[in-house]
């Protein structure tokens, strides 16, 4: 007796085309979309144009294309008058802050459970290594020297990639944006220690062991070894220094602050 093929599993679709598609908008159409997410009630093409100051032909057209890309939706309500009503225009998905700041609670949640003190840092720093070997290889990753300042340099592209916005003076890198801040709200610190145990990881080839306890031996001497000094007044600093082999702990120089 023959088995039944399993229906293949339909998956919502990635949440990150729309993102792209959104990123892609030239500055009027995001304008546009910006003035219907941010209304508390579906608008018109008049009253979008009248918000803006802007013709209300051009903005059907931003409108359309908006619809057409699945960032808007169209609906009619009827309103007891003769002729056809009026197209009203609502926002088919979140603000990309909602959906971060959603993640950031959930982020903040997890490390809420890593504890406090040294072990919360090396379990912090645990989880960036392994994010690190979790995530794609690169093709394009620097090659590994023992000169600190060359490969800070090096990693400038990446930093960038990551969100970052690095400013290299020449001995640190200070991180002048964060893809996990919105607002007024700043990353847990534990969070920049994920941070360091991934570029450590995947760029300084200074990764160290880890014991089932979560717990790292110090990374091998020679070895150039990331470390960063979270929020600062001007930003996240990240520096590096060659590993004689009795590193300091972890997070020493600033420890973690609960919220």
């Amino acid at each position: 007796m023959s088995v039944p093929p399993v229906p293949a599993v339909r998956l919502p679709r990635p949440a990150w085309a729309d993102l792209s598609a959104r990123a892609e908008l030239s500055q009027a159409r995001r304008r546009v979309l910006e003035e219907v997410e941010h209304a508390t009630h579906p608008l018109t093409a008049v009253q979008v144009a009248r918000a803006l100051n802007l013709h209300h032909n051009t903005v059907r057209e931003h409108l359309d294309a908006l619809v057409e890309a699945g960032l808007v939706t169209a609906s009619t309500v009827p309103n007891g008058r003769r002729g056809r009503p009026a197209l009203r225009y609502a926002p088919a998905g979140p603000d990309p802050a909602q959906v971060v700041g959603s993640y950031l609670a959930l982020l903040d949640a997890i490390v809420d459970q890593l504890g406090d003190g040294e072990p919360a840092r090396l379990r912090a720093l645990a989880i960036g290594r392994r994010w690190a070997q979790l995530t794609p290889a690169d093709p394009a990753a620097p090659a590994q020297t023992d000169n600190p300042v060359g490969q800070l340099a090096s990693l400038l592209p990446h930093l960038s990639l990551m969100g970052f916005a690095p400013d290299f003076d020449g001995e640190q890198v200070v991180l002048k944006a964060c893809p996990l801040v919105t607002g007024a709200r700043p990353p847990h610190p534990l969070v920049c220690l994920m941070h360091e145990g991934f570029l450590n990881e995947r760029y300084a080839g200074a990764s160290a062991t880890t014991s089932t306890a979560g717990e790292s031996a110090d990374p091998p001497a020679g070895s150039v070894r990331f470390s960063v000094t979270p929020l600062c007044a001007d930003g996240c600093h990240l520096s590096a220094a060659v590993e004689t082999g009795s590193a300091p702990k972890h997070g020493a120089d600033h420890p973690v602050v609960r919220r």
